[in-house]
């Protein structure tokens, strides 16, 4: 993708892919975690539930992944065209509208796709100034004051992941 296509970089910063909880590691949680899906692949092989225990099996392996993974940095620019994540961009014809979400530690921009059934860009924030996220997009894209954080996001941050 060249310069043309992306335009000139309005703001820019550098943010994981999403935050690591620092107090989710507990021993005591993944204990816990274990010994739930110990008991149900154990209901599941004995109620002759195939599926169910084939489901839980790779219940457990998600949340042993999503656990133990390590967030990679991006680098996040807002430029005179659209978003570019990383490698990959997100022109504003594509996108309908913006939120930002500012609680405790929670320091999020989402981006909504004008696809009617797309799912939200969420971009960690990191120490990226808010005032100067608002004007690089003020005039591209409207903001959504009314929109909070996505309900998987938090269910998400109350299991610790």
């Amino acid at each position: 993708m060249n310069n043309d296509q992306i335009g000139s970089v309005l703001y820019s910063w550098e943010a994981p892919e999403f935050i690591v909880s620092q107090e989710g590691g507990g021993r005591g949680v993944n204990i816990a975690m274990a010994i739930v899906l110990l008991g149900l692949l154990a209901w599941a092989i004995w109620a002759r539930q195939w599926v169910a225990a084939a489901l839980v099996g790779m219940g457990g392996l998600a949340i042993y992944l999503l656990r133990t993974s390590q967030p990679r940095v991006f680098t996040h620019s807002l430029t005179d065209a659209g978003v570019l994540v990383g490698k990959k961009f997100y022109p504003y014809g594509k996108l309908r509208s913006f939120w930002l979400v500012l609680d405790g530690n929670v320091r999020v921009l989402n981006l909504l796709p004008s696809r009617k059934f797309g799912l939200a860009l969420t971009l960690q924030l990191g120490d990226a100034s808010i005032d100067k996220v608002r004007d690089a997009l003020s005039g591209k894209l409207p903001e959504d004051a009314s929109r909070g954080e996505d309900p998987i996001d938090k269910v998400g941050r109350m299991l610790k992941f």
